[in-house]
């Protein structure tokens, strides 16, 4: 695997160029208002370029080379995740796509039928998508490098639902083949498991199992600031640290192909970080 760098690259689908760029010191899991500004830096930068656009990015101005896309979207009602490997920003070379509800890699194979994207599954489903844009193009002709998302239709055994995917992060390379190595010696799923168990049980109520998925000290930050010591403080303090607006938005946090910086991996746009060994900061909206 690639080696992760110490300072986390979003990168955003912009209006007229996809725009990387690296956080500030002090932004991150291991600062004490983490939550509050990592997820203000990513809306702040994300509104920015999408409202004001970049330079114009020509399609052939694309840089050559492999760009992983992260993406999220829907199969007809369905919420629905993707991980597209791309050369040369054209071609996708491999790819996955999985439901939010099952967390399972559907493997994805590319179909020649550019200027559109077809993806095929191993059991005969095909996506046929066209790319996207916020209408900044120019009349361009759009590539993983100048659009915003890809929107079609998938297709199995004459059942068709509509399709829209948008780009939320790439990075350059492949796809790692261990995504949590800066995090754990777990396995992928080992640790994606632990995660899941730790959101399940918050979002049940279930305190007894919930603090055994943390690693103490547990940072929390917001309206009510404190950092949980034991997990007899975090039964006694459940109330003030899972408040209604955070449990509202966990219910939407996915636990799979989790974003990865400095040594800790987050879900819902930075609501919950974890560690080696559980959750080790919460941030409350």
């Amino acid at each position: 695997m690639a080696a992760q760098p110490s300072t986390a690259i979003w990168a955003f689908a912009a209006p007229k160029a996809r725009v990387a760029f690296r956080a500030p010191l002090g932004v991150g899991p291991g600062n004490a208002q983490t939550g509050d500004m990592t997820r203000l830096f990513l809306r702040l930068f994300a509104a920015l370029f999408i409202a004001s656009g970049a330079a114009s990015a020509r399609a052939d101005d694309a840089p050559k080379g492999l760009e992983t896309f992260e993406l999220s979207g829907t199969v007809g009602a369905y919420p629905v995740g993707a991980s597209l490997t791309v050369r040369d920003y054209a071609h996708v070379v491999t790819g996955h796509y999985f439901y939010t509800r099952r967390l399972t890699n559907i493997p994805l194979t590319s179909g020649a039928s550019e200027p559109d994207v077809e993806l095929t599954e191993p059991g005969g489903a095909v996506f046929l998508l066209h790319f996207v844009s916020n209408g900044s193009a120019n009349g361009q002709v759009l590539n993983f490098y100048n659009s915003t998302g890809l929107a079609g239709t998938w297709t199995n055994s004459g059942k068709t639902l509509p399709v829209t995917f948008r780009f939320e992060s790439s990075l350059h390379g492949p796809e790692p083949t261990r995504r949590y190595a800066e995090v754990t010696n777990a396995s992928d799923a080992a640790f994606e498991a632990m995660a899941g168990r730790f959101l399940k049980a918050v979002l049940a109520g279930d305190k007894a199992a919930a603090v055994r998925e943390v690693a103490y000290p547990l940072r929390v930050n917001g309206a009510h600031r404190m950092t949980i010591r034991s997990p007899a403080m975090l039964t006694a303090q459940w109330e003030q640290v899972f408040t209604p607006a955070l449990l509202a938005q966990l219910r939407d946090a996915i636990p799979h192909e989790m974003f990865v910086h400095d040594g800790q991996a987050m879900v819902a746009n930075g609501l919950v970080w974890f560690g080696d060994k559980g959750a080790v900061a919460i941030s409350q909206p």
